[in-house]
């Protein structure tokens, strides 16, 4: 769990101060404001992996040394956006400054700088953008739309970006957008079309983040279809627990778990998770982005003790 000392100066309230590009080298050690390198595995590349793949030029030059490598912002559930690395190696030179302002939005975004973000994305719509760089503002503006609550014009966008990449679907990008197309599906209450999509995931690569993701696919669609049943056996459930908890992001995740353990009588489990899942939330945007959520979060943790720091039957 992040403290205040390890976040960025716009979540203590200094939004004036541009939040700076900082990379985490693992899924459990990712903040806001910084962005997680995966290979096309959907795996988050440690230190080693990035030094092979140069990836100090990001920061030296806006570009990206390593084929195959893109970057995810370290928002919560979904992640919030990304950049193909072969991209923006071919264009490094040509179209840094379109790619920095991309960078900016991107950091924007994680810090939880929504609005300003979004203002930045379509800045930058409006400039001269190199086609390739097209479908990752089409992901970027989807997420910020989806976190205003603006779902439909989210799926659009999505649909765009899916509808770029689609044909080269071995490529993490496609991965990335169809986690979030799908759990967007279900949380417009389109639960049919979400398990549709959901199928289709199945084949995408194992790496922790996507395993991450396949995880709260589910979760998000057991919710909206108030079906338990759709989720796995017990032990599963406590496995996804058990990785979510050792983040210091993901809240949704823990929101998520701490229903379904709870309606399976997993009631201490389900007060832990609502607890933990409290500092996680802070650029989530849950009440818009998924209110229906939002709303079981708030009276629920209120109904279990969840909100207070003692818990009674300790003292």
């Amino acid at each position: 769990m992040a403290s205040k000392s390890e976040t960025l100066p716009a979540l203590t309230g200094a939004d004036t101060i541009e939040p700076a590009w900082r990379v985490s080298t693992s899924l459990a050690s990712a903040r806001p404001g910084e962005v997680l390198l995966l290979d096309e595995h959907g795996q988050v590349m440690g230190g080693q992996a990035m030094r092979r793949q140069q990836v100090a030029a990001w920061a030296a030059v806006g570009g990206v040394a390593g084929v195959g490598v893109i970057a995810v912002a370290a928002l919560a559930g979904p992640l919030v956006g990304l950049i193909s690395g072969g991209v923006f190696a071919g264009m490094m030179w040509r179209q840094t400054r379109a790619w920095r302002r991309a960078r900016e939005a991107l950091v924007l975004a994680s810090a939880g700088r929504r609005d300003e973000a979004l203002a930045a994305v379509e800045r930058l719509e409006h400039g001269r953008v190199a086609e390739p760089l097209r479908p990752f503002l089409f992901y970027l503006k989807g997420k910020l739309e989806w976190q205003r609550g603006n779902f439909d014009a989210a799926l659009a966008l999505y649909d765009r970006a899916i509808g770029t990449v689609g044909p080269r679907r071995r490529r993490a990008m496609y991965w990335v957008c169809a986690f979030d197309r799908a759990q967007l599906l279900a949380v417009m209450g389109k639960v049919d079309a979400a398990r549709t999509a959901r199928a289709d995931l199945e084949g995408a690569p194992r790496g922790d983040y996507f395993a991450l993701e396949l995880a709260l696919t589910d979760l998000v669609i057991a919710f909206a279809a108030d079906d338990l049943g759709l989720l796995p056996a017990d032990e599963e459930l406590f496995e996804w627990a058990k990785v979510a908890l050792g983040c210091s992001r993901f809240g949704t995740n823990l929101v998520l778990l701490a229903w379904a353990l709870g309606g399976r009588n997993e009631l201490d489990m389900e007060k832990l998770l609502l607890r933990e899942a409290a500092p996680r939330l802070t650029t989530e945007f849950l009440r818009e982005s998924f209110p229906r959520l939002a709303t079981w979060y708030e009276e629920r943790r209120v109904a279990v003790g969840a909100d207070r720091d003692d818990d009674p039957d300790e003292l």
